[in-house]
């Protein structure tokens, strides 16, 4: 392997300045770039949105003080007592949707796993239904085996091929050939 091969196994360019610098780093050590991690820029969108509707309700709030003020300055004043009833009105409905999201925040990040399944299990194949923790029914099939499979044999060549690969070595299309599951001889249609 050349030098330039190696370095780029260990090293990344900068979409800011274009220098290679360590793969393992955060930011560029030369023009100070930062990449920002995706569950990094969330939790920041939750906690934006979080205060939003927190600054939103406490807005209306002071707008409800503001004009119970003005009424009981001038209680003959009815266009300020409709505002104050539509003012009462928005700062409930800001209430509930922040309380919501309060609630349903904190609710998901405490939230419990879902339980396993304790139900006996039914085989596809003969219909056959077996205790929870049996792997493989009397008919062979196997319960589990029902994951992608990670290669399959190309009929013209009998090369093994990637199961996501559209065509073999030898130039054969494999999309009708792919297997769906790791189940020997079901085919895709």
């Amino acid at each position: 392997m050349t030098e330039d091969a190696i370095s780029t196994l260990y090293r990344k360019p900068c979409p800011s300045c274009a220098r290679q610098y360590a793969r393992d780093s955060r930011a560029c050590p030369f023009c100070g770039y930062a990449e920002v991690l995706a569950s990094e820029t969330e939790e920041d969108q939750e906690r934006l949105y979080g205060e939003y509707l927190a600054a939103r309700h406490k807005q209306a709030h002071d707008e409800v003080e503001r004009l119970r003020r003005a009424v009981t300055l001038h209680p003959e004043d009815r266009a300020r007592e409709r505002a104050l009833a539509l003012a009462l009105a928005d700062e409930e409905a800001l209430g509930r949707e922040w309380a919501a999201y309060r609630d349903g925040h904190h609710q998901a990040v405490h939230d419990e796993p879902p339980q396993r399944a304790t139900a006996d299990k039914e085989c596809p194949v003969c219909t056959a239904t077996l205790p929870k923790g049996v792997g493989r029914c009397a008919c062979g099939y196997v319960f589990g085996a029902e994951v992608v499979a990670t290669a399959t044999l190309c009929p013209h060549c009998t090369a093994p091929v990637a199961a996501g690969a559209e065509r073999c070595g030898c130039g054969y299309p494999m999309a009708a050939q792919t297997p769906v599951s790791g189940i020997p001889g079901l085919r895709r249609r």
